[in-house]
């Protein structure tokens, strides 16, 4: 789990990670979301995310938050939910995400969750790859849109895409 001072590197590590993106977004409703994916800091960890970090030779190369028990997303009981997977530009297919992804549905089944959830965009195609892999399928009724999640009126809007990892089965390994 992040330490209090991982905060600011953590943020840092979003804004690289997900630069890329910039291009694909209206403006306004980039900055919008970027601020909310970069708002690491203890009160993330207060309001029940547990912040993690994958790390090389104390660097942080990767980082993830989990909600054991998320509030106020429309999801069903017994779901954990996931956001802010980042890997520092330059280091991505090393299996980084994906461990951050197990760390994940871990730290979700440890906190008796049945199923771990996250909303993607399609332009994210790496990152629907990955987690296609590690098992996850879409779930259509829980997708939103930045008018809903956000209540900004711009065009195009932004869709996010919902996908679900059931826990109750049983494990399988990620496949790197």
């Amino acid at each position: 789990m992040a330490s209090a001072e991982q905060f600011a590197e953590i943020r840092r590590l979003l804004h690289a990670a997900y630069a890329d993106y910039r291009a694909a977004v209206d403006p306004q409703l980039f900055r919008v979301y970027l601020a909310d994916v970069t708002g690491v800091t203890s009160d993330v960890v207060q309001g029940g995310a547990i912040p993690l970090v994958a790390l090389d030779g104390g660097t942080i190369v990767g980082t993830a938050r989990v909600f054991p028990h998320p509030q106020g997303l429309r999801l069903p009981d017994g779901a954990a939910y996931v956001r802010g997977v980042a890997v520092r530009p330059g280091r991505e297919g090393e299996g980084i995400a994906a461990a951050l992804m197990a760390a994940c549905a871990e730290r979700a089944r440890a906190g008796g969750a049945t199923s771990v959830h996250l909303h993607t965009t399609p332009f994210m195609t790496r990152a629907i790859h990955l987690y296609e892999r590690l098992g996850y399928r879409r779930d259509p009724g829980l997708d939103t849109d930045s008018h809903e999640h956000y209540g900004l009126a711009v065009e195009p809007r932004l869709h996010a895409l919902a996908l679900r990892l059931d826990l109750t089965g049983p494990r399988r390994p990620p496949s790197a």
